[in-house]
């Protein structure tokens, strides 16, 4: 994901609401928003590339995790997968689970907000390696430096905010990820640009709203995938 905005137990009716879009190579593939086969309960788009993800629910636990590239050096191939490290922290397994502070530069730069186990936290090695505790409300991520001002995160940040404050359905975020303005939350590239807009939300009761919509080149609209299933 490139640009991300996470509501953490503010909203009455969705006690969690993810909203995001991927930015990525329009020639690297990937599989759409499905359950994964013996994913242990995964529920994600795969990155076919790598193996990996760079968002999923892990239904069983309850566990959301997305993460963001950040700008900067070209990456290293000799680093650990960004989406391995999803995948190892939805499922509670694997070398990366759990991740400390001093394992954070074994991979290239990135944020990544984690939720479940009981909190949401954030983690980055940019500008140093951080792990942080998020308390409840409304946060923003994009391919930043988590202490640098991003145009693009604030202005999905203050649309979360909005909905949280109307207790408003969140799904017409979707709609909001691909409107026209300034600073632009879509990319419509031949090239590289958005290839997804995901939205979670997670009720009171656990059940869960996963919907994806997916785009090709030039930000043509290529399917929707939206399901419904629940947590913990």
């Amino acid at each position: 994901m490139c640009v991300v905005a996470l509501a953490h137990q503010v909203h009455s009716d969705w006690p969690l609401i993810l909203i995001g879009n991927r930015d990525e190579f329009h020639g690297r593939p990937s599989a759409g928003l499905a359950v994964w086969e013996n994913g242990g309960g995964i529920v994600a788009g795969r990155d076919l590339q790598a193996g990996g993800t760079w968002l999923g629910v892990h239904a069983p636990s309850g566990r959301i995790i997305v993460v963001t590239n950040v700008r900067g050096a070209a990456p290293d191939p000799a680093k650990e997968s960004r989406g391995a490290l999803v995948v190892d922290m939805l499922r509670g397994t694997g070398r990366f689970a759990d991740p400390a502070a001093s394992d954070l530069d074994r991979f290239n730069a990135f944020n990544l907000f984690a939720v479940g186990d009981g909190g949401a936290r954030l983690l980055t090695n940019r500008p140093e390696p951080l792990i942080a505790s998020l308390a409840p409300g409304v946060h923003a991520l994009a391919n930043e430096p988590v202490n640098q001002p991003c145009p693009r995160a604030e202005r999905l940040r203050t649309a979360l905010e909005a909905v949280v404050d109307a207790r408003s359905d969140p799904e017409g975020l979707l709609d909001t990820l691909t409107a026209e303005g300034d600073p632009a939350l879509f990319i419509r590239g031949d090239v590289y640009g958005t290839r997804a807009s995901t939205l979670v939300a997670v009720a009171a009761d656990g059940s869960v709203k996963m919907i994806e919509r997916r785009y090709e080149a030039g930000g043509r609209s290529i399917g929707t995938t939206a399901l419904e299933f629940r947590i913990g």
